[in-house]
Order: C-alpha cells, then sequence, then structure tokens
C-alpha cells in the first residue's frame, strides 16, 4: 500500500451547501464510493461546503482556505495527492483557485497570497506553491465553462428572485407549513400531468424538517433547530449575495478583449491558453462530463423541466468554436453516434456545449440532467427517524432515464481517474 493519499474533495454547485440537515448536495456518492473503495484504501473523500450564491473569486476563496487550514493540521500530508471535483459552478471555483494560486505564486507575489482584494478572514493562509504542488487532478462535471443562458434570464427577472427568496426566507422564520401544504395541493392539481413537482417536495421537507416539534426539547427538538438555524442562514446568505449570477452569463466575443475577467467562464482564448499552460506546468490533469438531456416535448417532463429547458435553450450562448460543436468520443446512455449537438441542447440548467471544455475529445457525454449526475434522479425515502419524507429528488424530472447504473458507471469513472 501507498504511504500518500488521494484526497477527492467534492465541491458544489450554485446553491453551495454539502448538507441542509439530512439533504444531501451530493446524494449517495457515498456509498457508492464505499463500493468502489474496497480495492483502493488509500482514497478519501471529503465533502465541501460553500457560499450560496457568492461570486466565483468569493467562493474560490473559501475553498482555497478549506484546503489550507487541512494541509497546516496535517489532514491533508505533504506527500498526498488532491483531487478537486466540481459540479457547475463548482467547476469554475476551482479553475479560479487554481488560476489564482499560479498568480500568487509569481516572483514578487507570494509573500502577499492576494486574492483580487477580497478581505481575508482566516488565518490559514499557505503557500500556494505548496498547494499546488499536492492538486494533482480537476474533474467537472456539467460545468458552464462559457456560461449558461438560464444565467442571463434570471438576471433579467432579479426581481422576481427576490420576491421568492425573501419570501422562502419569511416561511423559515415562521414555519408557515400551511402554506406548503396548500402549494404542494395547488401543484398537484394544476400541473400533475406534467411530472410530479418533486422540487416543492424538496422545499417542504426542507421545512417541515426545520419546524420545532411539540416542546422543542431533546434530540428531535435540537436537530430542528439546528436544521432551522442551517437553512436560515443558507437563505441570508442568497438574500445578502447574488453576485454570482453575473459570473455565470453567457459568454460573449466582447469578452475576449479581456485579459482576466473575474470569472473563468468569461476568460478570453488568450486567457484560457495560459490557463492551460498552468495545469501542464503544475502537472494537474482534467477530465469533463458533460451531461445532455430530453428536449421536454417528451411525455412526462416535469414542469419545473420544461420552464428551466426553455430558458436554456434560448439566448446569447453559443459554442466559441469553428464550424459544427463536436462529439464526445465516449458517451454514457443510449443516443445515436449521428446525433449532433447544438447550442439549444442542454441539460435542463447548462448549455451542453458550454461543458465541451479543456477537451472535448476526452470529455464524457451523459444523458441526463443538470441534477441526475450528483445523485437526485430518482426519489430515494429518508430514514424513519427524520421529519422528512424523502432525502434524495428527481428535482428536475427529465425524463432522461438516469438511473442507478448510470450513476454508478459515471461516478466510478470519477474515483477511478482521480486516482489514476
Amino acid at each position: 500500500m501507498s504511504d500518500s493519499r488521494c484526497h477527492i474533495v467534492l465541491v458544489p454547485g450554485f446553491a453551495g451547501f454539502d448538507m441542509l440537515g439530512q439533504l444531501e448536495y451530493y446524494a449517495n456518492v457515498t456509498p457508492q464510493f464505499r463500493k468502489w473503495q474496497a480495492g483502493h484504501r488509500d482514497a478519501v473523500l471529503h465533502y465541501f461546503d460553500n457560499f450560496p450564491t457568492a461570486t466565483v473569486a468569493t467562493r474560490a476563496m473559501r475553498l482555497r482556505n478549506y484546503l489550507g487550514k487541512r494541509i497546516l493540521r496535517g489532514e491533508f500530508a505533504a506527500k498526498d495527492r488532491i483531487a478537486l471535483v466540481g459540479h457547475s459552478t463548482g467547476g469554475l471555483d476551482i479553475r479560479y483557485l487554481i488560476w489564482k494560486l499560479a498568480k500568487d505564486s509569481e516572483p514578487g507575489e507570494r509573500t502577499r497570497y492576494s486574492f483580487d482584494g477580497v478581505p481575508r478572514t482566516s488565518e490559514w493562509k499557505i503557500d500556494p506553491r505548496q498547494m499546488l504542488k499536492m492538486l494533482d487532478r480537476v474533474v467537472f462535471l456539467s460545468v458552464p465553462q462559457w456560461g449558461t443562458n438560464i444565467a442571463d434570464a434570471v438576471k433579467e427577472h432579479d426581481l422576481l428572485r427576490t420576491i421568492a427568496v425573501d419570501g422562502l426566507c419569511s416561511l423559515v422564520a415562521g414555519s408557515q407549513l400551511p402554506f406548503l401544504d396548500a402549494l404542494e395541493d395547488y401543484v398537484a392539481t394544476r400541473i400533475a400531468d406534467r411530472g410530479q413537482p418533486d422540487v416543492v417536495y424538496a422545499i417542504r421537507d426542507s421545512l417541515s424538517e426545520a419546524t420545532p416539534v411539540c416542546g422543542g426539547k431533546g434530540e428531535r427538538g435540537a436537530a430542528a433547530q439546528e436544521a432551522a438555524s442551517e437553512l436560515g442562514s443558507w437563505l441570508r446568505h442568497m438574500a445578502s449575495d447574488f453576485g454570482v449570477i453575473e459570473d455565470l452569463r453567457a459568454w460573449r466575443d466582447s469578452d475576449d478583449n479581456r485579459k482576466e475577467q473575474a470569472s473563468p467562464a468569461h476568460f478570453g482564448f488568450e486567457t484560457r491558453h495560459e490557463e492551460r499552460g498552468i495545469w501542464r506546468r503544475h502537472h494537474i490533469q482534467t477530465r469533463s462530463f458533460a451531461t445532455i438531456s430530453p428536449r421536454p416535448e417528451q411525455a412526462g417532463t416535469g414542469c419545473v423541466y420544461r420552464m428551466c429547458y426553455s430558458a436554456c435553450a434560448s439566448g446569447p450562448f453559443h459554442y466559441p468554436g469553428p464550424g459544427h460543436i463536436p462529439r464526445p468520443e465516449e458517451v454514457i446512455g443510449t443516443r445515436k453516434d449521428d446525433v449532433q449537438i447544438s447550442d439549444s441542447d442542454n441539460d435542463g440548467i447548462v448549455n451542453t456545449a458550454s461543458m465541451l471544455w479543456p477537451d472535448y475529445a476526452r470529455t464524457v457525454l451523459v444523458e441526463g440532467d443538470h441534477m441526475d449526475i450528483v445523485g437526485h434522479h430518482d426519489p430515494v425515502p429518508a430514514p424513519r427517524d427524520t421529519r422528512r419524507t424523502y432525502q434524495a429528488y428527481d428535482l428536475l424530472v427529465s425524463e432522461s432515464h438516469f438511473h442507478k447504473s448510470r450513476f454508478a458507471r459515471v461516478w466510478n469513472e470519477v474515483f477511478e481517474f482521480a486516482l489514476s
């Protein structure tokens, strides 16, 4: 057995949490890791939680502090390797982290450990060269490498977003479950023919879990208070800082005229060439998984999915390469080889063509929606001792036919690449 270990760190995307009460961002990954780990005892799985909707620069700083703390404490030994797995926005956080670590390790920069002027709130500072030396692999899952149309749509409806977040904050503060009952009944009666609204059930479960039980004492009362605190803090972060939406907007040709952007999604061709050069110099290898799901005309798709898919299919995004959009060589699913990816194809949240970077030939095309790939592809009942009905959901209801076998294949490939 090797005297070094590979630390696989799962970085969440938009929403940022590791767990909200008993709701996991990466659902069912741990059981799959344990099955795979039987012959790989030198691999360790870690879960990182981030700010939900802060800018990519702020989120990357938090990731840097997370890694720095564990290196300085000796949890990550000097000979160990680190593999970062980023879903969605989490992949941009990773790219920006590596970009800034490289810039901070240049001559004359090492003593400042700067991070674009983001205030230091932690003492977990570490020489960026040491962290770069330990970073070994990066896996991108459904990452908007060139941005996504849905961010532009959300930006255009900023007032509606504010009202929705403020409303959820009020629900948490008042534990207004009767309102959720009414909402659930409305959705079930009005759109039942368009797929079950699992996202409504997820919200209801989270609020139910955060509602104090009678008397508010004992273990269950304490768990409810903790869940309410986590949910309330998460929503307050969203209400106070929603800067990430600007960082996720679709890339435009004009972005290429600026040497360095605050968001890697907006890096121009010259900056991306430099970025990949950094990866080569520090021996960091990457692998991308791109998700694509059915057009919503297919029967059984959910109303949330229809709305999100439509917003993502129309907008300013266009594949920034010449000619036809290339098709990845490996496909996990049932699509025919002659299917051509278009600018409008997406996974309900991110344009698929935006995920085909940095190397489309080494990108794995996965038939599944944006949340399928992180384990939210089927409702999974919660343990009986919790106040939740489910602990995982089919959040988008895309009818992508993504199930356990496809999930296992994707994550086994992720783990194998991280350790290879």
